[in-house]
């Protein structure tokens, strides 16, 4: 797998500049017919008291969701960009097409000084998401990343996931040996864009939100913010629930090399998340199935 490197946005650029919007969404969507409307609306019902653009990257789906799309890209011109991409742009990843380099376009023209994320079938509950997030980001510079509570939806559940009982920081000690916070569609980072595509981490087989936590973990502090503002929902034909359980756990091994190898650098964080898979395997596929017999 290859591909020519990106020519991304200098780090902080538009940050001065007032013909650029303050914080960039990126909105990575596939055959999501029944679900990008809800979160398109979404994000366009956010109310702030400053520009941002919505960056729809859609991957030739075959299912409407590409019609519907283009809607609404006509339909609200100033707030939404939309990138429509070819299937000969796909590439091979976790043993079928990705839409890998959609993820890494959009990301690569994010102008805004901050970044957010939320996947086509997954969407935010909350109308102040941005402002909130913003307000935190802006009052502590030394912060990289601000995550949210996050509900999920789907196989007949409905259950948060709670960091905490009510909003703190997390420091970069605190932070050495956590490998992921939250969910991504309700995180908001500070735009360093340039920096993450150069890293070869990302021409890898690891799912992208285990490196932009790793990534923003190193750059900075992390505030987690109790409230609920993004809903997640299960999708049986998204690349980790399409997978076996023995597909996955095997992947985990492989996340653990690339984001020591290629991140951290740290081998004792390396050790323990591989001690940590090897038990989390035997509970999994030896503990379980005697427990069965």
């Amino acid at each position: 797998m290859s591909f020519e490197p990106f020519e991304t946005l200098q780090e902080g650029e538009g940050n001065d500049n007032p013909g650029h919007p303050l914080v960039s969404v990126c909105v990575p969507t596939f055959q999501h017919r029944y679900y990008i409307s809800d979160c398109l609306d979404s994000i366009l019902a956010q109310k702030t008291d400053f520009r941002f653009e919505i960056l729809v990257g859609e991957d030739c789906s075959t299912d409407g969701t590409r019609e519907i799309c283009i809607n609404y890209a006509k339909k609200f011109p100033e707030q939404i960009r939309l990138f429509l991409r070819k299937e000969e742009e796909k590439i091979i990843m976790f043993g079928r097409r990705s839409g890998r380099l959609n993820h890494l376009g959009l990301y690569e023209n994010a102008k805004g000084k901050y970044v957010c994320f939320c996947d086509g079938d997954d969407f935010w509950c909350d109308p102040l998401k941005l402002q909130k997030q913003v307000t935190i980001m802006e009052k502590n510079p030394e912060l990289s990343i601000c995550v949210t509570n996050t509900r999920i939806e789907g196989g007949g559940q409905q259950f948060s996931v709670e960091l905490s009982e009510s909003s703190r920081l997390f420091n970069s000690k605190q932070l050495h040996n956590k490998f992921y916070m939250g969910h991504v569609s309700s995180w908001m980072v500070r735009n360093r864009m340039k920096k993450i595509l150069q890293n070869q981490i990302v021409k890898k087989p690891i799912h992208l939100d285990k490196v932009l936590f790793q990534f923003y973990k190193l750059e900075g502090s992390l505030f987690y913010l109790s409230d609920v503002t993004s809903v997640y929902r299960f999708n049986p034909s998204g690349i980790y629930l399409s997978k076996s359980e023995r597909e996955n756990h095997k992947a985990q091994y492989k996340n653990g090399w690339f984001l020591f190898w290629y991140l951290h650098k740290d081998p004792t964080l390396f050790l323990r998340h591989t001690i940590y898979s090897l038990r989390r395997g035997f509970n999994i596929f030896v503990l379980k199935r005697f427990i069965k017999k």
